[in-house]
């Protein structure tokens, strides 16, 4: 046995060996290879794009810039950028996909919800968490005192669940109990 090699004395030791060896160099490799495909450490910060157009940003070449979303700001002018994604100043790769989200000029629509019946503060309160404003009130002679009769949209009478625009005024006709029948009730 004076004259084998290590491998021939030892096949199974010698092939784990080999095995871990060709490993190691496959990992390094893959290790290597990809940080030059991603360009591993060469990073610039996002530029802060809030409050710019979107004709001021489409002159930049570093990012592809992606809207994902616009939301009605009657307080901004449209095509305004609000928020972006990622934000200023973190550090991202040139050619990164940098997410908008614009205002737009056209207010979105809302349901109509359910008024009658109500009392004319529940009414109020539900035109409030359904981003509509209560217009005028109308009061008409009615044995039912402070409830919704009638809800109407530009004159006209409008059902539940009729779309329209954000804000927009309801009128509502209320019920006004005459003093007699106010009277004859509590009696």
């Amino acid at each position: 046995m004076k004259g084998k090699s290590f491998f021939s004395a030892y096949p199974v030791l010698a092939s784990l060996i080999m095995m871990l060896v060709i490993s190691l160099v496959i990992v390094f490799i893959a290790i290597k290879g990809t940080n030059l495909i991603t360009h591993h450490g060469k990073e610039v910060p996002a530029p802060d794009l809030v409050g710019q157009t979107i004709e001021d940003v489409a002159l930049i070449d570093d990012f592809e810039i992606m809207y994902s979303d616009s939301i009605f700001s009657p307080d901004v002018a449209a095509g305004t950028i609000l928020s972006q994604d990622p934000s200023a100043g973190t550090n991202v790769k040139k050619g990164r996909k940098i997410y908008v989200t614009i205002a737009t000029s056209v207010p979105p629509k809302v349901e109509m919800p359910n008024l009658l019946d109500l009392s004319l503060r529940q009414a109020g309160n539900l035109l409030k968490t359904n981003d509509l404003k209560l217009g005028q009130v109308i009061y008409k002679a009615s044995k039912y005192n402070n409830v919704v009769l009638e809800q109407r949209y530009k004159g006209r009478i409008i059902a539940a669940g009729a779309k329209i625009p954000y804000q927009s005024e309801i009128t509502l006709i209320v019920g006004k109990a005459q003093q007699e029948q106010l009277l004859e009730e509590n009696e």
